[in-house]
């Protein structure tokens, strides 16, 4: 499911008001989790606390933080100028009731142990905004408060507060939260509030890509480390076939490697679309991304989460398996919701990463690199095997993670007894996750999955970088013989434009050399794709072959029309 657009509303209509339908658009990322439901009575409450927030802003600026929770009242954040000055833990660290996800990934633990919690660096939430008024996220905006700085991609306005969606509000509270009773992994790390969906709850990857070039740019003033996203298509690949699109896919997928160069890791939930076949959804597929899946309290991989193998992903398959069900997530006020799905699993593994950076940059004085932190995340994880694909994946243990960093002491954890969790009070919330939609909403049937099977796959040469912003679905664009400027994109439903195939592709046995009205026609009526789709799908995976040097590709579609 998806959302569709609604025209532009003013930012005090959709603080006011919230979409009543969930409809698929092919254009649009969709958010998987906490949608607009919020009681009127909570919407007209978050409005009016923006409203106090702002009148106070001029004075708030040149207040210090002062955290609202009594919990970590003890608990000092510290910034410094520039991320290659020796971090030690500063002041004791929070501590609370334990949490769902606390037994299973060994966070208190690792805190604990190591002393650390973040303090000092920030983690760049990419998502539906963040209710910063939240007592549990500082309870303001600013450089004073918990949330340092954001901005509003979907509306174009500096205000990244969540409006008809509280999805990002609870990925930011598992990742940052301060509330004693609901801590989040990381309690003293901060948030940058990145939101990339507009008053329909609709996300155009382009909105993404410039979330993530903001990072590139302000990364070194607010001490990014870190980059959640928790947004998925809804669809399923086996491969990163928009490293080379001349598009959108292509921009995302370099983006993502510039921040790996600067030591900042892409955290990207796979997505909840599992039907049977391998696969993740855009943008966990992309190439260089920490890409997390989902598990439940017995270690067994959720039902409807995304996965991918090595032997069929490669260097994309799925890294991390973490807790996603069961989750109290923070909503809005002070209240809880339990919430499940790969959105909620991917915070645990950005708030991880984070307690893994604090240890090594108190020793070492700079961040670790990305492949580093990967191993260390792999290598300390408990491994669990999936029945229905028959793969072995990685479950989160942060305190295993944190053992392999290197000049790990010898750590002797206390046994003491923890505190019991706080029952989660009742929420009304409609519905507390997107699993299973209540009745008003419109489901649209998902996509097929289509299993690719691509030849080996060989380094290819980067394509170079398109200057012009295209805003576009995921599936690849097409290729050209000679160099050509980019071209706007088409309707799904118009017929693609002839064109020569650099090698053969056999999509279920059938060879297709060239692009025409039959061919595509006589192609698309093997599978359950559009015309447009397939014709995208043919351009991408014959410039794909091409730039590895082989001479043909076949796919093979999991159902078909016959």
């Amino acid at each position: 499911m998806a959302w569709t657009l609604t025209g532009h509303r003013s930012r005090d209509s959709r603080r006011k008001q919230r979409p009543a339908l969930e409809e698929l658009d092919v254009r649009r990322l969709l958010s998987t989790g906490l949608g607009g439901a919020l009681s009127e009575q909570a919407a007209v409450r978050r409005a009016e606390a923006v409203q106090r927030m702002r009148s106070a802003a001029v004075h708030t600026t040149h207040q210090p933080r002062v955290h609202a929770a009594a919990g970590v009242q003890n608990l000092r954040i510290v910034r410094t100028a520039t991320t290659d000055s020796v971090e030690s833990p500063a002041g004791s660290v929070a501590s609370g009731a334990t949490t769902a996800f606390d037994p299973i990934i060994g966070s208190a633990q690792a805190r604990q142990a190591y002393n650390v919690d973040g303090s000092g660096l920030t983690v760049a939430v990419i998502d539906t905004g963040v209710n910063y008024n939240n007592g549990g996220l500082g309870g303001g905006f600013g450089p004073n408060a918990r949330v340092v700085a954001g901005y509003d991609f979907g509306d174009h306005d500096s205000d990244p507060i969540a409006s008809s969606s509280q999805h990002g509000t609870a990925v930011a509270g598992l990742i940052a939260g301060g509330d004693a009773n609901h801590l989040g992994v990381a309690p003293g790390v901060d948030i940058v509030a990145l939101k990339v969906t507009n008053a329909s709850n609709t996300a155009d990857t382009s909105n993404i890509a410039d979330a993530l070039q903001w990072v590139v740019d302000n990364h070194s003033k607010y001490n990014i480390s870190v980059v959640n996203i928790s947004l998925s298509n809804g669809k399923n690949y086996a491969r990163n076939w928009f490293a080379a699109d001349g598009g959108v896919g292509q921009r995302m997928t370099q983006l993502v490697g510039q921040l790996k160069a600067l030591n900042i890791p892409v955290v990207a939930a796979t997505g909840n679309s599992f039907t049977g076949q391998q696969g993740e959804g855009f943008t966990a597929v992309l190439d260089g991304v920490i890409s997390v899946t989902a598990s439940d309290s017995s270690d067994k991989l959720l039902s409807n989460a995304q996965r991918l193998g090595s032997a069929l992903g490669g260097a994309t398959a799925t890294d991390l398996a973490a807790p996603g069900s069961g989750l109290a997530a923070l909503i809005d006020g002070s209240n809880y919701s339990n919430v499940d799905g790969t959105s909620f699993a991917a915070p645990l593994v950005s708030g991880s990463i984070v307690l893994l950076q604090s240890i090594y940059k108190s020793r070492f004085g700079s961040l670790p690199t990305v492949d580093q932190l990967t191993s260390w995340l792999e290598k300390g994880a408990k491994t669990i095997h999936d029945d229905v694909t028959g793969i072995d994946i990685g479950r989160l243990n942060v305190l295993g993670s944190a053992a392999l960093v290197p000049g790990t002491p010898v750590v002797t954890v206390p046994t003491t007894p923890t505190t019991p969790a706080t029952p989660t009070p009742p929420v009304v919330v409609t519905p507390p996750v997107v699993v299973t939609p209540p009745a008003q909403q419109v489901l649209t049937p998902p996509t097929i999955p289509v299993n690719y099977t691509p030849p080996a796959q060989a380094p290819s040469t980067p394509t170079p970088p398109v200057t012009t912003p295209v805003v576009s679905t995921p599936p690849p664009a097409a290729p050209t013989t000679t160099p050509t400027t980019p071209t706007t994109p088409v309707d799904d439903e118009a017929e693609p434009t002839p064109t020569t195939l650099e090698v053969p592709v056999y999509l279920n046995g059938k060879a297709v050399d060239a692009l025409t009205t039959t061919s595509v026609d006589q192609a698309a009526s093997t599978t359950k794709l559009a015309k447009a789709d397939v014709g995208q799908l043919l351009r991408a995976m014959s410039k794909w072959a091409s730039s590895n040097g082989s001479k043909s590709v076949r796919a093979w579609s999991v159902t078909t029309t016959k």
